[in-house]
């Protein structure tokens, strides 16, 4: 499942980041990357900003770049 389909709360374990390489690239240094747990924390409205907790770390995402990550939940 995409990153954009969990609901606020669910937790997952990061699968598979399919993205871009300056998206992936920027993904990686903040730390997101296979086989970390990430909690989705909360989204705007129009879900064009994502809140997630990836080990820890609160990272904010761009929608374009919570498009390309897949978790398993």
């Amino acid at each position: 499942m995409k990153l954009t389909e969990m609901k606020i709360g669910d937790e997952g374990v990061i699968e598979r980041i399919s993205a871009p390489e300056p998206i992936k690239g920027r993904l990686l240094a903040m730390g997101i990357a296979k086989n970390n747990k990430i909690k989705l924390l909360d989204h705007t409205l129009k879900k064009q900003t994502w809140e997630v907790d990836v080990e820890g770390t609160r990272v904010a995402l761009r929608d374009e770049e919570a498009r390309g990550i897949e978790v398993k939940v």
